[in-house]
């Protein structure tokens, strides 16, 4: 029989694989060459340091966090009438800049605050302690200047009576009834003398106490009277302005923000109105609402730009002033957020409350 190779045809398969490994290897070199883009004739690339600077430069370089804000005054001062009454005349307008202590209001009280104001300008009390003052000096002066001196008298008189009887009774010249009449009278003005200086002394305390009892209304009615002045912004030592009249002026410089609607010349209203709002407006503060996450990323004094919505053209410089502690909804459900404040200048004027804007605060990474 022939003989076979059994191993002939596993050295034909492997032969096979190797030519079909050869040709797939050789078809993808040129499947790269004919897609490779031939290199240009430049200078060697930049070594791997150059590189990688940037990407450390930027690491190290600020980052900015954008913010929806709204602005407002950094304080407010509201006036109210103190007292009510009549609108008289109305001397400034909304949006005008005010000094301390301009008239904004002028107004006549009601009857019922006349009465008040009355009350407080001539109280009673005073006039009554005043007149009770006078009353008890005057019987003062009348028991130290008259009885008191009339009782010495009669004393100095009863002595020098026992003393004339005494010698008439050692020459047994007078009645031993006479010495012991001369002793009862000299006895008596003794007594007499002694109520008036105790009567001296009542009065001169219940004087003195009726005097620290003036005293504290006296300084009660310059309270008041100071509360007064203050309230309606006046003083009354000025003749010339009738004691029904009544101001509202400005307690500070600024702006006048807000009239009320109602603040009508010959309008009548009740006291505790609110009239007027004032507030400084330079500088500014821009309030924002800042998520936990970027809340964490910024420190007091950081700077940053803000730009309004109705000045989009000008950049506005800040600085974050306050940083809260407390969240705006501290519900478990839901995460944190923040209001921070950004202090900036409003030179110009043209910032006004309540416009809203973008904050971009630069914080370091």
């Amino acid at each position: 029989m022939p003989q076979f190779d059994i191993n002939r045809p596993r050295r034909r398969l492997k032969s096979l694989g190797v030519m079909l490994a050869s040709f797939v290897a050789l078809v993808s070199v040129a499947l790269l060459l004919v897609t490779h883009e031939p290199k240009k004739a430049e200078s060697s690339p930049p070594p791997v340091r150059a590189a990688i600077v940037p990407q450390i430069a930027d690491a190290k370089s600020e980052a900015e966090i954008t913010l929806r804000g709204k602005s407002f005054s950094i304080f407010q001062r509201k006036l109210v009438m103190p007292y009510g009454g009549e609108v008289l005349s109305i001397e400034i307008k909304e949006g005008q800049p005010v000094n301390e202590n301009d008239t904004l209001v002028k107004f006549r009280l009601d009857r019922q605050a006349r009465i008040e104001v009355m009350g407080i300008l001539y109280p009673a009390k005073v006039q009554d302690l005043k007149q009770a003052v006078f009353d008890q000096k005057v019987t003062r002066d009348k028991l130290k200047d008259v009885s008191l001196k009339l009782h010495e008298m009669d004393v100095e008189k009863a002595k020098q009576n026992l003393n004339d009887v005494q010698q008439l009774w050692d020459r047994k010249l007078v009645e031993q009834e006479a010495l012991r009449n001369a002793e009862r009278k000299l006895d008596t003005a003794n007594k007499k003398l002694l109520e008036s200086n105790k009567s001296l002394k009542q009065a001169e305390e219940s004087l003195a106490k009726t005097q620290g009892d003036l005293k504290f209304f006296e300084d009660k009615y310059k309270r008041e009277l100071d509360l007064l002045e203050y309230q309606t912004r006046r003083s009354y030592q000025d003749s010339d302005i009738p004691n029904d009249i009544a101001f509202l002026k400005a307690p500070i410089s600024g702006q006048v923000l807000w009239i009320s609607p109602e603040l009508r010349v010959n309008a009548e209203h009740a006291a505790g109105f609110p009239a007027i709002t004032i507030a400084p407006t330079n500088p500014m503060v821009v309030r924002c609402k800042v998520h936990e996450l970027d809340l964490v990323k910024l420190k007091m004094g950081d700077r940053g730009t803000v730009v309004f919505d109705a000045i989009p053209d000008k950049k506005y410089a800040c600085k974050v002033s306050r940083i809260p502690w407390l969240s705006r909804n501290p519900a478990l459900e839901v995460p944190a957020d923040y209001e921070i404040e950004c202090l900036l200048e409003n030179g110009d004027g043209k910032i006004k409350d309540g416009l809203t804007c973008n904050v971009r605060v630069s914080v370091a990474q």
